[in-house]
């Protein structure tokens, strides 16, 4: 018997291929010795018999090599296929192990992605729905209230060039009176 009972499809594949692999190999030395015995028949003159029927033994043994080697092939593709089977099992097992926990995922990432909207919204509307814009103009609008004893300096730079005369007008009349 070629397999045993409890053996894994794997080892069949592999058993079978070696097989397959000695016979062919085993073919393609009768083959050789055949086509050695041609060659001495034809260059002994040959006896047409003889030559015809060895002719025929080489093109059966050719026919069987080439038999032969398209079943190694066939054999080698599918010990292929059960790797791809064993590799694409094991993928469908990590993604069913973690299914669950994606189909949790999926609410809480549409919660975040509601509350980032809602927080977005909030601050291109403000938190009253009035503009940011109009809000940063009132801001700007109000005089800045200085603690008692804390005078701020713009630095010189800052200051526009028609405040700045207004600035130097008062300190002169300051100055006359």
């Amino acid at each position: 018997m070629l397999f045993r009972k409890d053996a894994t499809i794997r080892e069949r594949v592999t058993v079978a291929l070696a097989n397959l692999q000695r016979n062919s190999y085993a073919m393609s030395m009768l083959r050789g010795k055949l086509e050695a015995r041609i060659n001495f028949i034809l260059s002994d003159g040959g006896k047409g018999g003889e030559y015809q029927e060895m002719a025929r033994v080489l093109e059966l043994v050719k026919n069987s090599e080439m038999i032969l080697n398209e079943l190694s092939g066939k054999v080698e593709s599918a010990r292929f296929l059960e790797e791809f089977i064993t590799i694409i099992d094991g993928a469908a097992s990590s993604v069913s192990g973690i299914k669950g926990d994606v189909e949790n995922l999926v609410p809480i990432a549409e919660n975040a992605l509601l509350e980032m909207h809602d927080a977005i919204a909030k601050i291109s509307t403000g938190l009253y729905g009035e503009p940011v814009q109009q809000i940063l103009d009132e801001a700007a609008a109000v005089p800045a209230v200085e603690a008692p004893g804390m005078e701020q300096a713009a630095p010189p730079a800052a200051i526009p060039a028609h405040e700045a005369t207004r600035e130097e007008e008062e300190e002169q009349q300051v100055e006359l009176a």
